[in-house]
């Protein structure tokens, strides 16, 4: 198999970089990250092609960039970037075989996972998606070995208007030279020349020919100090409108206009309250804009009583600020000196603490940590002022209880003040019911300049437009489609504002953003854009292709192209037979002898030929009226590790369904062995000056920046505080890994390992599903969803969700990197039967899979990251390992199949235990990727008595420091039978 080793850059243009410097975020150029590998500076930009076309108030960008690869290694690139506010992403493609193939649309989470099915196939596939708000990913597997990959992106823009004119801002200031560049810029039917604000270089101006604006600049090895700002005159009288025909001779219609209305002024209240979001995302925002966006208000409003909150993984407890003529310069530097830390929580804002008349939330509208929907019963004004923003989140926020959405990342401290400052006039909609499905939706304020989008039965028609307040109409414009231009993908324009508008409520109307997505080719938060190489793929995941390959694609498919996607849906099936198979080793009675001759030290000789092995006999299964005589299950005795007899327990049914004996619980047997879990610590510097540090807290904030994109500081940090009983400065360092990506499972699973392991359960849930979200497609992300919700007490559905595990199908490639997980499946869902069987309905899960099967010892280890091999060892007091290569041993130890190129688990079961130490191990035999999540995250879990009356867990959750360390293995844990 190839290796791939994943690189993080940022786009330019629209992008900012990650480093996470108080005050010192920026729109950046495309920045190369490959972890810790040697090769980290083998990926540069080669070339860099940016065409500009401006109509009107709509812009299209399109950016083609060349990267190269001088490494000896393939490379997996990431890309992740925000886009401004109602911007559409219209096109996508990347090379294959010298030549640009465009994408095509596809739900998202069948994108991801055709991508990684393709990818573990050696093939070249391409995928683009949207993450958490209006942030944006692409995956490009591979940029070849001293060689090279070419993309290329095109988008929508709404430009923002200022004063009267519209604004064109394009981030071009790097610090790296680029081979080749080149920038075209176009404006058409412009109302006056545009004017350069700001150029990458002197010699870019426009010029003139037939009323369109061009202008253009071509260098080699240039470094482009400043970036590319153009005001857009608009004419104040002039209504601009496009056009895009339709087969149905309807036309999608799009229009621009100033509405020159006179405002109302906002009466304020005099106790207005602040929450202000403190996680370490909080450091991405432009917080001088908002100091000084705080003071226009209070400038104005003089005598104020102000409450300010502070949120992150919690809503701290509001501060009282009063403010007398204006002066707030106490209430300024306690902002200005705010810690930003920990994750993001809407859910903990509750109406009970909201004491003001009305909020001002400064925040992203990402809330990481926890759900973004909480109640409120007072108007909150959402300012956003943070480029990766989820902007639709903000809204939905403002729109509850008549509130407004400022987005002052896009916007001057002057323009957003008069936005919150002013009772603007509404657009009421349309009179004529020619149009329909006008964008945005009505009584949406008007802040001088509004844009429409809709569809019109009539070419030609002409459009009354109503604006008001109140539902009442005030005055009219008219929109005259006959003059329209018809230059533009104004379908496309459409879509977004529909998605737009359905995202408030993005769950509700799941089906209906991704039917847009797909029809629009646009990507959405549920619609990807994918490039596939081959035309079979196209046909093999009934894909359908991009125009230049649907006749192949035709002619594949009429001639019954026998490559269809291989899937597995039998894993209930395999279940069943491994039920059967795990009973069957659990009525043998192992029973060691013991060698006639000492073992020397480190001989690794196994004696599985002198196991003598008892078998016990299951009775068959009775009728219902059989069963209903006896009073009682035939029990058969067994010697524990104690030699403490201890009932088995045989097996019954009532009707269809399994009704298991009364769980008989040993009260003579002695007590359960106390589980020792190592300590494992990281050995890494930073640990080092915060363990002899004086103040912990402040040292791990003054060495953040050095690691602050860093995962494992976080964790390592996180860890310390927890084993010093610092239980809430713990959960906010680790809360802070939260933040550290966007829709990124790897972050997530670590997290959930890590809350399972500190018991924050309800947290734990909340990122389970996420992951579920993100990968339904895993078992693993089921299995971890579930087992949360048996830790949140929610028994019914944790069956439910183990149970999906094995009546869901997968990808063929899938299932052979999971091997065979209905070895760990089955036990969990007889686990859960066994505790809690009065609160489960097992009517709809298959007989056959329940089986009575309790154990003196289960460990299981799991781990964050596909493409790894990580081993589990367990040696029992005789000195006999099981691992991957000794699957079972002379006392009974029973190993699962051995995981090498996904998330685990592996699991080791013994149904008696000897007297004697156990010690339980970890070996990080491989891993064959780097990513932005850092070392792998195991977690070991070890149980005793498991299934039983006094089952007892301990987990372990650390990272591995030493990948590929072969040999080596880690000790997680010892006890004593």
């Amino acid at each position: 198999m190839k290796k791939l080793f994943s690189f993080f850059f940022v786009f330019v243009g629209m992008f900012f970089s990650t480093k996470i410097n108080a005050q010192d975020i920026r729109i950046g150029f495309p920045r190369i990250e490959i972890g810790e590998r040697p090769d980290e500076n083998s990926v540069s930009l080669q070339s860099m092609d940016v065409q500009v076309e401006i109509f009107g108030n709509l812009d299209k960008t399109t950016t083609t960039l060349v990267f190269t690869n001088s490494s000896s290694r393939n490379l997996e690139g990431n890309l992740v970037f925000p886009l401004p506010e109602n911007t559409t992403v219209s096109g996508y493609a990347i090379d294959i075989n010298g030549k640009l193939r465009n994408a095509v649309p596809v739900t998202k989470v069948r994108a991801v996972e055709v991508f990684e099915s393709i990818q573990k196939q050696n093939i070249d596939p391409g995928i683009i998606e949207k993450v958490e708000g209006n942030n944006f990913r692409t995956r490009i597997s591979p940029i070849p070995a001293k060689g090279s990959r070419t993309i290329q992106l095109s988008y929508y823009q709404e430009l923002k208007l200022d004063k009267s004119s519209y604004q064109y801002h394009l981030p071009l200031d790097s610090s790296k030279k680029i081979a080749k560049f080149n920038l075209t810029t176009k404006v058409y039917n412009a109302a006056g020349k545009p004017q350069l604000i700001e150029t990458p270089d002197g010699s870019f101006n426009f010029s003139e020919n037939s009323n369109i604006y061009e202008a253009n600049l071509s260098k080699t090895d240039f470094t482009p100090k400043k970036s590319l700002i153009i005001n857009l005159p608009k004419s104040p009288n002039n209504v601009e409108s496009f056009v895009q025909k339709n087969v149905d001779g309807s036309v999608y219609f799009y229009a621009n206009l100033l509405v020159d209305a006179k405002s109302q002024p906002k009466v304020w209240s005099k106790n207005i309250g602040i929450i202000w979001d403190n996680s370490l995302s909080g450091l991405k925002r432009n917080h001088q804009k908002e100091l000084e966006f705080l003071d226009k208000i209070i400038s104005q409003q003089k005598n104020l009583n102000i409450e300010v909150s502070l949120l992150n993984f919690s809503l701290e407890k509001s501060r009282f600020f009063q403010i007398k003529n204006g002066d707030w310069s106490e209430l300024k530097k306690y902002l200005e000196n705010v810690t930003y830390d920990g994750g993001t929580n809407y859910a903990k804002i509750l109406p009970t603490n909201l004491k003001a008349d009305e909020y001002l939330l400064f925040s992203d509208g990402i809330s990481s940590f926890g759900s973004n929907i909480f109640n409120i019963d007072k108007p909150f004004y959402t300012i956003a002022s943070s480029p990766t923003s989820n902007y639709g989140v903000l809204k939905m926020i403002a729109q509850k209880v008549g509130g407004k959405f400022i987005n002052l990342n896009e916007n001057s401290v002057e323009n957003a003040f008069k936005q919150i400052n002013e009772s603007s006039v509404q657009f009421l909609g349309i009179i004529n019911n020619t149009a329909g499905e006008v964008y945005p939706i009505s009584i949406n304020d008007v802040n001088n300049g509004i844009s429409i989008a809709g569809i019109s039965q009539y070419p030609n028609a002409k459009l009354t437009m109503m604006f008001g307040r109140n539902g009442k109409v005030e005055f009219n414009k008219e929109l005259d489609l006959s003059k329209a231009t018809q230059n533009l993908e104004i379908s496309k324009i459409w879509a977004q504002s529909k998605v737009n508008y359905l995202e408030l409520n993005p769950e509700q109307n799941k089906t209906e953003i991704e039917e847009i997505g797909k029809q629009f080719s646009i990507v959405t938060s549920n619609t990807s854009l994918i490039v596939l190489e081959n035309v079979s793929d196209y046909v093999k995941y009934k894909i359908n292709p991009p125009a230049e390959l649907q006749n192949e694609f035709n002619k594949l498919s009429k001639q019954g192209f026998e490559q269809n996607e291989t899937r597995k849906a039998d894993l209930l099936k395999n279940a069943i037979a491994k039920a059967k198979e795990l009973k069957e080793w659990w009525k043998k009675d192992f029973k060691y002898i013991k060698p006639k001759y000492p073992k020397p030290v480190g001989d690794s000789t196994t004696y599985l030929e002198e196991t003598v092995q008892v078998n016990m006999v299951m009775p068959e299964p009775r009728t219902t009226a059989v069963m209903e005589m006896e009073s009682s299950a035939e029990q058969a005795m067994v010697v524990t590790a104690n030699g403490v007899r201890r009932e088995s327990r045989s097996l019954c049914y009532a009707s269809a369904n399994f009704v298991a004996d009364k769980k008989m619980k040993d009260e003579s047997s002695a007590s359960v062995p106390e589980i020792k879990i190592v300590n494992v610590k990281s050995d890494k510097e930073y640990m080092k000056l915060i363990e002899a540090s004086k103040n912990p807290y402040q040292t791990y904030l003054d060495l953040r920046n050095d690691y602050a994109e860093t995962p494992a500081y976080y964790f390592d940090v996180a860890t310390f505080f927890f084993q010093k009983k610092e239980r809430e400065t713990g959960l906010k360092i680790l809360s802070s890994i939260a933040d550290l990506g966007l829709e990124d499972a790897e972050l997530y699973k670590m997290l959930a390992y890590k809350l399972k392991e500190i018991e924050e359960y309800q947290t734990e849930l909340f990122i389970t599903k996420k992951v579920l979200e993100w990968r339904p497609f895993d078992a693993q992300s089921y299995r971890d969803y579930a087992l949360a919700l048996q830790d949140n007490e929610q028994y019914q559905s944790a069956l439910e969700y183990l149970y999906k595990v094995l009546t869901n199908d997968y990808s063929v490639e899938i299932t052979t990197r999971d091997r065979d997980i209905t070895e760990i499946i089955v036990p969990e869902v007889n686990n859960l039967i066994s505790l809690h069987r009065k609160d489960l309905n097992l009517s709809k899960i298959n007989k056959d899979i329940i089986v009575d099967i309790p154990v003196d010892i289960r460990v299981v280890m799991n781990w964050n990251k596909d493409m790894t091999d990580i081993d589990l060892w367990v040696t029992d007091p005789n000195g006999e390992k099981c691992f991957y290569g000794h699957r079972t041993t002379a006392i009974g130890g029973r190993m699962s199949e051995d995981v090498t190129q996904g998330f685990g688990p592996e699991q080791f079961m013994l149904k008696k235990a000897i007297k004697g130490k156990y010690k339980i191990e970890t070996n990080f035999f491989g891993e064959r990727q780097m990513s932005i999540s850092g070392p792998t995250t195991i977690s070991a879990e070890i149980y005793l008595m498991y299934s039983s009356g006094k089952q007892v867990k301990k987990m372990i959750t650390f990272q591995n420091n030493k990948p590929n360390s072969g040999g080596e293995g880690i000790l997680v844990g010892e006890f004593e039978f």
